[in-house]
């Protein structure tokens, strides 16, 4: 039975919020954005109202990041973050470095809701659930009646103590082996700039389907394959343009979602990441090829004891005698260490599908389309968040360089391939 943190002035980081308060900055700030799209303009005072209705229903979300002296903690905040006009900055920095900031930030403009959250507090699978009963609450404002709240939440009931649980230190078993360490990805040229754009693509995700199901694989698994036959491109022009040893292993990071696999009700993080990879320096390969390379090795590696292997791995190092009892700022730098070295720098992008978003029947007439971006990253530069919702598909690309060869050697095989793709690049400099 989880602890019950429902009455807690505080709550400790859960394992995989630990690493990132270290190393938060403008430049990767470790912020992710999902978003919905309404029919009918938003009414800023009715969203305000319902923000207020609905965030003391996860006080786990309603915190801001505190310094202990060994540990990070979250401290508990009545407060309610002011509603915010929709930035046209993709995704930018919560300061959570001052002694009292939302970890999360609300913001509203024309059709659109957005909330951007700090991967302290959760990950995509909260966040959608979040920014769901955010959404019906305010239509329910409007006038929606509201029959069932599944798979969202009512914000006139009680969290459940289950909703605070640090899932991994529950799933946590000693004796299993760690996985194995990996050397360093190739990354895209060009140097990351201060400013970020995001080029989003949608198109009927049936028509990806009917090319995956080709393939006899996932449409994630198609997705990633397509992802790594473009970096494939831009890394042979890369090395013919400049004649450098480029490094020859592409290897992409795939969240997962361990609720498939470890029942708990945590709206808190419990991802876990898989990375299909790569190796040029074996020769060139077909797409075909790789989309067979990635169907196995993700078939290998979406496997409960595989993903247990990195909960031990992760929770037994924050258990080690020695990390207990070493300060807090001497911690910092071990973790900076730590994940520029095992990071970012081990993969040569990321992409996390959220899948498919499910609402209940009294509200979808009211919705057009949900969104999701990740923040930027100085070292993978672009990064790719995938969902779908209704009939449609949305790929949004982040980036942090000025080349679009990525992202339009991905959206060129798809439309290639037959299907319409509707693309938007929004930019700007912060």
């Amino acid at each position: 039975m989880p602890l019950d943190r429902s009455q807690s002035d505080w709550l400790t980081l859960d394992n995989a919020a630990r690493i990132y308060p270290a190393s938060i900055s403008e430049w990767s700030p470790d912020v992710f954005r999902v978003s919905v799209t309404l029919r009918a303009p938003i009414r800023v005072a009715l969203l305000a109202q319902a923000l207020q209705d609905v965030l003391p229903r996860f006080p786990y979300f309603q915190v801001h990041l505190r310094r202990g002296l060994f540990w990070y903690y979250l401290q508990r905040d009545g407060a309610i973050p002011a509603l915010q006009p929709l930035s046209s900055v993709p995704v930018s920095i919560l300061q959570a470095d001052r002694r009292v900031v939302s970890l999360l930030r609300v913001m509203a403009g024309g059709t659109t809701i957005a909330v951007d959250f700090s991967h302290v507090l959760t990950d995509g699978a909260g966040a959608i659930r979040f920014l769901g009963t955010l959404a019906m609450r305010y239509l329910q404002l409007r006038g929606v009646v509201i029959s069932r709240w599944e798979p969202f939440l009512d914000p006139d009931q009680p969290p459940s103590p289950g909703e605070f649980e640090d899932a991994y230190e529950r799933y946590f078993e000693r004796r299993l082996p760690s996985p194995p360490t990996v050397p360093p990805a190739y990354h895209l040229p060009q140097a990351a700039l201060q400013n970020s754009r995001v080029i989003t693509g949608c198109l009927p995700v049936s028509g990806v389907l009917a090319l995956a199901r080709r393939h006899g694989v996932s449409l994630t698994e198609y997705l990633v394959a397509l992802y790594m036959h473009s970096l494939a491109q831009v890394r042979a022009e890369d090395v013919e343009r400049t004649g450098a040893d480029k490094s020859g292993i592409l290897r992409i990071e795939v969240p997962v979602d361990m609720r498939r696999f470890f029942p708990t009700e945590t709206m808190r993080n419990f991802s876990l990441y898989v990375s299909p990879e790569l190796d040029l320096e074996l020769g060139a390969y077909s797409f075909a090829e790789i989309v067979q390379k990635v169907h196995h090795s993700l078939r290998a590696q979406v496997d409960k004891r595989e993903l247990a292997r990195q909960i031990t791995r992760n929770v037994g190092v924050a258990r080690h005698p020695l990390i207990r009892i070493m300060p807090r700022g001497l911690k910092d730098r071990l973790f900076r260490y730590v994940r520029g070295r095992l990071g970012e720098r081990s993969y040569s992008g990321v992409l996390s599908n959220l899948g498919r978003i499910v609402v209940p029947a009294d509200i979808e007439p009211h919705v057009a389309a949900f969104g999701v971006m990740l923040g930027p990253n100085p070292v993978m530069k672009t990064t790719c968040a995938v969902l779908t919702f209704q009939e449609n598909l949305f790929i949004n690309f982040g980036s942090v360089i000025d080349s679009r060869s990525l992202e339009r050697l991905f959206f060129t095989q798809l439309v290639q391939a037959g299907l319409p793709v509707s693309v938007v690049e929004r930019s700007s400099a912060p």
